[in-house]
């Protein structure tokens, strides 16, 4: 996955775990789509200013992922999910919706 979708993805997960100028230069570069020298203006502080917010931004997001795994845990299911619409048989069907419904994450 592109690493501009994965933090935007990650961003709408764990978005608000993150806190004041941090979210907000993500926001505006991830999900609004502005420029480093944009967001700069905005600010009134240097293009590597922008930088340090987005990469200890985009730092926190990762912890978080690598510590509670919802985004990969959101990308399984679905992926399941599809297996299963592509399946003909309503006995197995059955099965692998039950293996959903008391699927643990491990």
């Amino acid at each position: 996955m592109e690493k501009f979708t994965k933090i935007a993805l990650l961003l709408d997960v764990y978005g608000n775990l993150i806190k004041g100028r941090r979210k907000e230069v993500l926001n505006l570069h991830y999900n609004e789509d502005y420029s480093l020298t944009e967001i700069a203006e905005i600010y009134g502080i240097t293009k590597q200013g922008v930088r340090d917010f987005l990469v200890k931004g985009e730092n926190e997001l990762q912890t978080y992922e690598s510590a509670l795994g919802i985004l990969k845990e959101k990308f399984f299911l679905d992926n399941k999910i599809h297996e299963i619409l592509q399946l003909n048989d309503i006995d197995i069907i059955k099965n692998e919706i039950k293996q959903l419904i008391y699927y643990t994450g491990e």
